[in-house]
């Protein structure tokens, strides 16, 4: 029984990160976003509704994914740039999906994607997944 409540806490923990993930599409100018390597840059909203603004944020989106044969997925150390690469970001009032080559179970390299909206989360203007935090600066490249 213990072991039961165990394996419940966790999946609730990690339905719970996943769920205060959503919605960067609505607090952060994804028509802004791009891909440096395994970095995603955007502008997003910070706190400090005083004086509203956006800061610019980068995160290192590599500890955010695993592949898994090809298939990109959810995993709080993933480590996905050492299989994947030429990834590009396409966002949407609703999405904001990530698409890279990534090496898959035959060794070739192919495409796969994960909608970023769902485990990225903005808080006071920094990106972040899972217990990962990018960096902001007040001033981005344009």
């Amino acid at each position: 029984m213990m072991l039961f409540a165990t394996i419940i806490a966790a999946a609730v923990g990690i339905v719970g990160q996943l769920a205060d993930a959503q919605g960067i599409v609505y607090n952060c100018t994804w028509q802004t976003g791009f891909m440096v390597d395994s970095f995603l840059g955007m502008y997003c909203n910070n706190d400090n509704w005083a004086e509203y603004s956006y800061d610019w944020t980068w995160l290192d989106t590599s500890p955010c994914l695993a592949n898994a044969g090809g298939m990109l997925y959810p995993y709080s150390s993933g480590n996905y740039w050492s299989t994947c690469g030429n990834c590009t970001v396409l966002g949407t009032n609703a999405t904001f999906f990530m698409t890279c080559n990534c090496l898959n179970a035959l060794g070739l390299f192919g495409p796969s994607s994960y909608d970023l909206n769902q485990i990225v989360y903005n808080r006071d203007g920094v990106l972040g997944c899972f217990e990962h935090l990018g960096n902001k600066t007040e001033i981005g490249p344009f």
